[in-house]
């Protein structure tokens, strides 16, 4: 009877352990903040693995700036229990993206059913929302007109542990790389990587085909072409290939949508009303199939796990109809409508992440037409809340936006590009999902998007943001958590050059104190033209760009530059 009875015991564990793992407990937890640079990633399961199937195939982690992290794998918990500690600090303020796929197996053979996705996002050192100018970066060739830069990527492409940029340009159809020199300043723009006749714009970052380099899907707003670049890991690309997906691609994210151990790619396609998935065979090759969610002009998508069943999701806006829905994955690369809610508004481009501390992921969409930036409340079950409208000046058409923690306290603030007011507007969150417009930040004749990212390796976020008519990146420095403005800071030097001007016109400033300022600009009948607002300027020399294009302007203005405490001086400018 004994014997029976252990025999039965026996096979009721193999029947036990035979079973698909199941993930029980994750580390960081799904949406989180604030996380540790070097902080290790536990995953428990409740039966154990086998040891020979844990490696970074079935286990992938990749830093949005950072890239694919490398890492050892320790065991415990009777090899129940992954510890992932990485090789290397993850980048400030980046978002982190784990995805445990059907590689795993336990220990008596099956693998994992589904797998599991997550994300979470770095701490940040204690800096300041009011960003000062510190540098402009002209993007076209001597021999160039207009290229249109419409955005830009902040990867580490050369594996130094920078964050380096790829401009991305719409009308010349090109990307442009520039590699951080480890102070955040970029010395050399690589020659244009032609990528067509299409026009480049939407752009997000894998590793396609598991070789741990950066790797780049770069779509057309203008046509039906989608293409892929993958990293050399030397600052460049090796190679393109390109697939025909819906036309006007105004949106693209990526993840392991199936967990089959390889990323793949969703398109949003505005003027077919259509959605492409594109799915990774294994290699970086793709085979693609198309889906028609529920609305019409879709055109804006945010990925993040909405439900909290470790499957990726998405947020989808619809320019046309007004609204933004919530697509919930199946796990198997399946995705079906769960809730949607009304914005007011025409959605360009989307962010997501936990604004208000409940542990759901939100959606933040700025709403270009209407001028408008709004955001949704997830409530961690595939619902919505209504949308919520941020109070903003001077924000007209906004089409891009982007999240990080600015202030380093914790939670997500927002950054919007609006093209037609030519600024870029800063909104600080209280911690609990409310927003206030802080500052605004000038760009030169159209801003296009923002990107968050620690530049210059001091642990705070900077801004650096793209003009899409002068082609430019301009540069905003995070002056951190002691940056004042003083109530002595007085004009040591002021001066507008060139003067007499053609195009540009820059101010160089020498202060005795940080501060802020603003430029006001009038014609000779009194008139303002212009009004500029920067961020804090440090004590010493800044150069500022306040002007641009100026050949069918007046022949004379008068600048005025007014600083935080009122002090003001003056100078003219002739063309």
């Amino acid at each position: 009877m004994r014997t029976l009875f252990l025999l039965a015991l026996l096979c009721h564990s193999i029947g036990t352990y035979a079973q698909s793992p199941q993930v029980l407990n994750i580390s960081p937890a799904n949406m989180a903040g604030a996380v540790s640079p070097s902080q290790n990633i536990v995953i428990q399961f409740d039966a154990p693995l086998d040891p020979s199937s844990v490696s970074s195939t079935s286990v992938r982690v990749f830093g949005r700036w950072s890239g694919p992290a490398a890492g050892s794998f320790t065991m415990e918990d009777g090899y129940k229990r992954i510890v992932f500690s990485p090789t290397a600090p993850f980048f400030a303020g980046e978002l982190v993206t784990v995805s445990v796929n059907k590689k795993l197996r336990s220990a008596l053979g099956p693998p994992l059913e589904k797998g599991h996705f997550w994300q979470y996002i770095i701490k940040t050192a204690p800096g300041s929302l009011k960003q000062n100018q510190v540098e402009v970066i002209p993007l076209r060739l001597p021999s160039e007109t207009w290229i249109e830069t419409y955005g830009a990527y902040a990867g580490d492409l050369n594996n130094d542990g920078h964050s380096d940029l790829v401009a991305v340009n719409e009308h010349s159809d090109d990307l442009r790389i520039l590699l951080n020199d480890g102070t955040g300043h970029f010395p050399v723009t690589s020659a244009p990587i032609v990528m067509g006749t299409g026009t480049a714009s939407p752009n997000e970052a894998a590793d396609f085909n598991n070789d741990g380099e950066i790797d780049l899907v770069v779509t057309t707003a203008h046509h039906n072409e989608t293409r892929v670049l993958f990293g050399d890991g030397l600052g460049g690309f090796s190679h393109m290939d390109k697939y025909t997906t819906g036309n006007a691609t105004r949106a693209v994210v990526v993840g392991d949508f199936d967990f089959d151990g390889d990323d793949d790619i969703l398109t949003a396609n505005r003027d077919d009303g259509t959605m492409n998935r594109l799915e990774n065979q294994g290699d970086g090759t793709f085979t693609i199939s198309t889906f028609n969610p529920s609305g019409n002009g879709e055109s804006a998508l945010a990925l993040a796990d909405a439900n909290n069943d470790g499957i990726a999701d998405f947020f989808l806006g619809f320019y046309n109809d007004q609204k933004i829905a919530l697509y919930l994955g199946d796990g198997i690369g399946n995705f079906s409508f769960s809730s949607e809610m009304p914005v007011n508004g025409t959605p360009w481009m989307m962010c997501a992440g936990d604004f208000n501390g409940d542990g759901f992921a939100d959606a933040a969409s700025a709403n270009s037409e209407t001028d408008k930036t709004v955001v949704i409340f997830g409530d961690g079950q595939g619902g919505l809340s209504a949308a919520v409208t941020l109070v903003a000046a001077d924000h007209d058409f906004p089409l891009a936006i982007d999240a990080g923690d600015l202030d380093g306290d914790g939670d997500i603030d927002l950054v919007t590009s609006s093209y037609s007011s030519n600024n870029y507007s800063v909104f600080e969150n209280d911690g609990t999902g409310n927003f206030t417009q802080v500052d605004i930040l000038p760009a030169a004749a159209n801003a296009s998007c923002a990107v968050l990212h620690d530049r210059d390796g001091d642990g705070d976020l900077d801004i650096t943001g793209t003009d899409e008519t002068d082609d430019l990146l301009i540069l905003f420095e995070n002056p951190g958590s002691l940056a004042i403005q003083e109530p002595n800071a007085r004009v040591a030097h002021f001066r507008l050059f060139p003067n007499p001007a053609k195009d540009a016109v820059f101010a160089e400033i020498e202060l005795t104190e940080s501060s802020t300022v603003r430029f006001d600009i009038f014609d000779f009948s009194g008139k303002k033209v212009k009004s500029l607002q920067t961020g804090i300027l440090p004590e010493g020399p800044s150069k500022v760009l306040i002007m641009n294009q100026i050949n069918d302007m007046p022949m004379a203005y008068r600048v005025q530059m007014t600083l935080a405490n009122g002090q003001t001086d003056g100078a003219i400018l002739i063309r």
